[in-house]
């Protein structure tokens, strides 16, 4: 299975998601993406700057009396607004790739944390 085919298997397995995109951090780019609707490239660079931002930068580093850890990094973040819930997970023990979901504000999101995080797994595994 290819990143594609993960992607579109994480999309079609989370009710009202509408893109799961696999990003690299260091180069805050979008790398892949499964999408019901075409995106415009200025949309998936401000998902992957949200990324970065969210997992590396200032607000992770606001978080991190909250998150209890040392680093200034975080592994999930989570935007929540009337139009779309967006997701964003970091793989585990590589620090450079994440995973970003946009899906309806209703979808369950512990359905979405968790079989985004077994999708990236997958897709390290297999990188």
């Amino acid at each position: 299975m290819d990143v594609t085919e993960a992607l579109d298997g994480l999309r079609a397995e989370v009710e009202g998601c509408e893109l799961v995109a696999y990003a690299d951090l260091s180069s805050r780019m979008v790398l892949s993406v499964s999408a019901a609707t075409k995106y415009a490239q200025e949309d998936m660079d401000v998902l992957s700057q949200s990324a970065v931002a969210l997992l590396d930068g200032a607000l992770a580093e606001g978080a991190q009396p909250l998150i209890g850890e040392d680093d200034q990094s975080a592994d999930l973040a989570m935007t929540l607004s009337v139009e779309a819930t967006r997701i964003f997970l970091r793989a585990p023990g590589d620090l450079t790739e994440a995973l970003i979901c946009v899906c309806a504000p209703s979808s369950d999101l512990s359905n979405i944390v968790n079989r985004g995080r077994a999708t990236l797994g997958r897709i390290i595994d297999q990188s």
